[in-house]
């Protein structure tokens, strides 16, 4: 219940700033086009011979400010496609989601679970590992670097980029599994009766799956997988998926500090 709102207060926030992108857009198209008539204005008069700044700059400034619109035009058409993505991302995010949202909270920004589910999510699906005498798997992903990228492109941006990584992890999962936003740039991914090669092989999938995706192809994702076996303490399990996502942050961040 508390998604609609939410969803709907998300969709008038990027129409109004579509209309605030496409109200700078004009001003600026405006403004630009008025400079190259005042300055075409003496030659179109038949005296800009008489002045030598004209004579020798208005053919330079004239095509300036005309570069200035075609870049201010592109600038504008590019942000108004990314409000358009970012619609209907949140649109669809939300659709995707709510065929297996249970009566669990789910994340305003997402669309998937909420953290405060984890501690009931984790409890149903081990009491139902427990009477099944099954398995399932817990896989972190976490997006390296994202704080630099997000500082970098700007919040809608990283913003965009964390709702299609939501949306490929939901439509990658069975119907069985879920999907919760673990951190700021971390999803949670519980894969009931899944050992751990079932794991594995999902998160070859979404492998495959991201590099189609144009906003997601030069993103690295980092995993921390862990499988709970009959009679273990399911938070210890995501605490030893928690320490193989760290481990895998190491090789990276070596990497970065060799290169710098």
């Amino acid at each position: 219940m508390q998604a609609n709102p939410e969803r709907r207060r998300q969709l008038v926030e990027i129409e109004r700033r579509s209309w605030q992108l496409w109200g700078i857009s004009l001003s600026i198209t405006v403004g630009l086009t008025f400079g190259i008539t005042l300055l075409l204005y003496p030659a179109l008069q038949g005296y800009a011979e008489h002045l030598e700044f004209e004579r020798h700059y208005l053919p330079q400034l004239v095509y300036g400010l005309l570069g200035l619109v075609a870049l201010a035009e592109s600038y504008f058409i590019m942000k108004q496609r990314e409000l358009n993505a970012l619609r209907n991302f949140i649109i669809a995010s939300y659709a995707s989601s709510a065929a297996n949202n249970g009566n669990y909270a789910l994340d305003a920004l997402t669309g998937t679970l909420d953290r405060a589910a984890l501690v009931e999510l984790l409890k149903t699906e081990s009491a139902r590992a427990e009477r099944t005498n099954a398995r399932f798997t817990v896989v972190i992903f976490d997006i390296w670097d994202f704080k630099s990228f997000n500082m970098r492109e700007g919040n809608l941006v990283g913003d965009l980029m964390l709702k299609e990584l939501a949306l490929l992890l939901l439509r990658t999962i069975r119907k069985a599994d879920w999907v919760m936003r673990y951190g700021p740039d971390e999803f949670l991914c519980l894969l009931e009766a899944s050992p751990r090669q079932g794991g594995d092989a999902f998160v070859e999938r979404v492998e495959k799956m991201r590099v189609r995706i144009d906003r997601l192809r030069g993103v690295k994702l980092l995993v921390g997988l862990a499988e709970y076996k009959t009679g273990d303490d399911a938070e210890l399990v995501v605490s030893e998926a928690e320490r193989n996502l760290r481990k895998s942050m190491q090789a990276p961040a070596a990497a970065a500090s060799v290169s710098a």
